[in-house]
């Protein structure tokens, strides 16, 4: 089944007593899973017949006027249902870039969670494994995996300090509280070459896990990054940040193997 969006637009009038524009109606957002029945919401109720449609204007019963839009995979993936946090778009969009896999690459997720980054970069390689110890993670990350509708992702109960079942694998991803305690069981499972990308809230983790992989084993340190992300507000002659924080998420530590 086609998921929908239904996007309403801002609109604004200019006030000449305030000399500036001002919301007449806020712009909001509907992501539809269920086409095959009428559509229910604050803004009134969207028949299904109308559901059917993409890139024109519907109206509600209450008369407010839609763009209707099949949703994309973004659309889908910012509702994704979760158990445990996932690592954000923006880290997510790095991990992708910066270790180079393709439809040719076999990646290992460790630390499954709710599936997101599994989810996520699935669409871009050819093979995912992704792993966890908590049952509950891993009927949601299954769960998750069959509403996007992946066949290139195998979800499997294991402990990443302890052993991962595979070889050769392009990436490792290690979203663990103690990465550095996988570093074994992720080099085994890496073909020479390939890289291991450790996902961290705290810079001390960061620290012990390079220090222990370095005195260990055969890599180099590509880089260690924290990316911020900083919202703008672009209206009219107002430009400026609409938040005045810049929200830390994870730092990336990046290795690769060289023998």
């Amino acid at each position: 089944m086609i998921k929908k969006v239904l996007i309403r637009k801002e609109k604004r009038e200019y006030i000449e007593d305030l000399k500036r524009s001002v919301v007449i109606s806020e712009g909001k957002k509907y992501f539809i899973e269920d086409t095959t029945r009428d559509y229910h919401c604050s803004e009134g109720v969207i028949s299904k017949v109308d559901l059917q449609k993409d890139g024109v204007i519907i109206k509600s019963n209450k008369d407010k006027e839609f763009y209707i839009l099949n949703a994309s995979f973004m659309d889908s993936y910012r509702g994704l249902k979760k158990l445990a946090q996932t690592i954000p778009l923006k880290d997510l969009g790095f991990i992708l870039a910066e270790s180079g896999i393709d439809k040719t690459s076999v990646v290992v997720d460790t630390g499954s969670g709710s599936g997101g980054c599994a989810c996520f970069i699935a669409r871009h390689v050819k093979k995912v494994y992704t792993f966890d110890i908590n049952e509950l993670n891993l009927e949601q990350t299954r769960k998750n995996i069959e509403y996007f509708g992946l066949k290139n992702v195998v979800v499997k109960k294991a402990d990443a300090y302890s052993n991962l079942p595979i070889k050769n694998a392009n990436l490792v991803i290690l979203d663990l509280p103690e990465p550095w305690r996988a570093i074994s069981s992720a080099d085994k499972a890496l073909r020479v070459g390939g890289s291991i990308i450790a996902y961290c809230p705290q810079i001390t983790q960061v620290q012990t896990f390079i220090n222990e992989l370095m005195g260990k084993h055969n890599y180099i340190q590509v880089k260690t990054i924290e990316i911020i992300e900083r919202d703008w507000k672009v209206e009219g002659q107002i430009v400026r940040p609409r938040s005045l924080s810049n929200i830390h998420s994870g730092f990336i530590a990046v290795v690769r193997k060289i023998n």
